[in-house]
């Protein structure tokens, strides 16, 4: 029999932006221009139920022009072919009744609205389990001084192992006590397995501030190829924009003009308590 060596690699991705978690809605069009139409969707394990908010865009620069989109006809379906129209319960907001996530099939997210048709679809992918947390605390004057003088900065180990035999795509959330840390607010920390696919991970989260005795939970997602690009080219977009650049709108899945994204992920997550 042949063994596998399987190889330990400390990936140090670390991005660092300003916008809202990935959790909550983003209203976004990097560029003044005319109104179009945000979609927003995800599809995860389970009986859901799933929630698509509808709205349109406006001026990044003055918030102006933001409204929800009311009276649009949603439905999500599935390869096997389950059809889901969803309700609005809100204004914008759309839920679904029966649709089901499962790992390893495709789902298509398909919204009428004034004549208009937009649609897009996703890869729910298979869980990928965390197999523990570890840290280390940075010495004083070797990284960047805490905010408040009774917290210490630390290194977040996750460890797992990754599908030998899919792509993966993954993002990662750092919370402190349940709440995500003020200082990776809008960080989108993703990744993919293009150099340590099927291998044993301990990945990185660098200069996470804490207090001892903080409980520390790792959000880790695996993440459809479509949602991966558009946080991809979110944290690209934000980057070039904050630097002087010339922003511009992020990738997206979704056809005839439309911002946004209809993704799906697995989600995973562990605790650990700093000494």
């Amino acid at each position: 029999m042949i063994k596998k060596h399987i190889h330990i690699i400390t990936l140090t991705i670390f991005v660092s932006f300003i916008l809202v978690s990935c959790e909550k809605v983003i209203h976004l069009d990097l560029n003044s221009a005319e109104t179009r139409v945000v979609i927003e969707g995800n599809i995860t394990p389970g009986a859901g139920p799933y929630e698509v908010v509808i709205r349109t865009s406006g001026d990044y620069y003055t918030a102006e022009g933001i409204m929800p989109i009311s009276g649009a006809q949603v439905i999500i379906s599935d390869d096997f072919g389950t059809f889901d129209t969803l309700e609005e319960k809100l204004e914008g907001v759309y839920l679904t009744s029966k649709i089901v996530g499962e790992s390893d099939r495709t789902y298509s997210l398909n919204v009428v609205y004034e004549d208009n048709s937009y649609s897009g679809s996703e890869l729910l992918p298979i869980k990928v389990t965390i197999d523990s947390l570890g840290y280390d605390e940075i010495p004083k004057n070797a990284g960047p001084p805490p905010e408040e003088p009774e917290n210490k900065v630390y290194n977040i180990y996750c460890y797992f192992h990754d599908p030998v035999e899919t792509e993966n795509y993954y993002r990662f959330t750092v919370l402190i006590n349940g709440e995500e840390e003020e200082n990776r607010r809008g960080n989108y920390n993703v990744t993919n397995d293009q150099l340590f696919n099927g291998q044993h991970i301990k990945y990185a989260l660098w200069y996470v501030e804490a207090a001892p005795q903080d409980t520390i939970t790792i959000v880790m997602d695996n993440i459809g190829f479509n949602t991966y690009e558009y946080f991809r080219t979110l944290n690209d977009a934000l980057s070039s924009g904050g630097m002087g650049g010339t922003p511009y709108n992020p990738i997206t899945n979704l056809n005839n003009d439309a911002l946004g994204y209809f993704g799906a992920y697995a989600r995973d997550n562990s605790n650990i308590v700093l000494e």
